[in-house]
């Protein structure tokens, strides 16, 4: 066991047009540039993979990891990754740099919000009504996490959004800002309110399935300071997470204008032209 602050990106994807060599490379320099609580001490650094349907990244980096040989969506030139003793964590590193890499997943609700399922290999359906899949995470004692989205928190939804904070404050159950928030956009209100009943916030980056998000990964996320057992990166992580007192400090370099501007279009466009 070593203490250390810990550098956590808490909402990540890898997607098929990223070099996954360069993707590690930015997600390290940007976490190791990160400055906070705990600089005089050691850090850890992590990516929390929240895949959709139909993604299995995690799987096969553990594949590579497992049997030491390429997998058909991976090639990694530089970078190698390494079991734990964990099946929902691995280890990326090169030249002296380590990322702590921990499985989970994202599930979209029928309400039109997601939910964020943290250090699980497991699998959740899609289109179910978002008290349901809460509901589901808590029972299996998995981190869950509604992240921010843009215009997803307003009217209707953003109602539904307060009742399942006074419903659901437990200490493993957070909203996540992400660095997909414009800076000119103000840190949205429901942070607060849920702030008041104990709820955290947890953010991460989210990169977008465009080659030119590879450099995000890294920019967004929270400091914490933990005892780090790096056999078992993913249970150090949620057994800081899961007390309730604990301090998470956030840091963020948000979506500058021109780049949000730019990925929503793209975002819209590339839903166009799926359905």
């Amino acid at each position: 066991m070593a203490f250390v602050t810990a550098v956590v990106d808490g909402h990540v994807h890898i997607h098929s047009c990223y070099d996954v060599d360069a993707f590690f490379d930015n997600a390290y320099r940007n976490l190791s540039e990160t400055v906070g609580v705990g600089a005089e001490e050691p850090r850890a650094y992590f990516l929390l993979m929240t895949e959709c349907d139909g993604d299995d990244f995690f799987g096969a980096l553990r594949h590579i990891a497992s049997n030491n040989r390429s997998a058909d969506k991976i090639r990694l030139r530089r970078w190698s990754v390494a079991v734990t003793d964990e099946a929902e964590s691995i280890v990326a590193s090169n030249d002296g740099r380590r990322l702590f890499i921990i499985a989970g997943r994202q599930v979209a609700c029928r309400e039109g919000l997601e939910v964020l399922l943290l250090g699980t290999t497991g699998r959740f359906q899609d289109g179910r009504s978002i008290r349901e899949v809460l509901d589901e995470a808590a029972s299996r004692g998995v981190p869950h996490v509604i992240p921010w989205g843009a215009g997803k928190w307003f009217f209707g939804r953003g109602k539904l959004l307060s009742q399942l904070l006074r419903e659901h404050h437990a200490p493993m159950f957070f909203l996540g800002d992400e660095g997909g928030r414009p800076a000119f956009w103000p840190y949205p209100r429901h942070f607060t309110e849920a702030g008041r009943l104990g709820v955290r916030d947890l953010p991460g980056t989210d990169p977008l399935p465009f080659a030119h998000d590879v450099d995000k990964v890294g920019r967004v996320g929270f400091l914490a300071k933990m005892n780090l057992d790096e056999k078992r990166p993913a249970r150090s992580l949620f057994q800081v997470l899961g007390g309730g007192n604990t301090a998470l400090e956030r840091f963020a370099r948000l979506e500058p204008f021109t780049r949000f501007v730019r990925n929503q279009v793209a975002m819209q466009l590339r839903k166009r032209q799926s359905s």
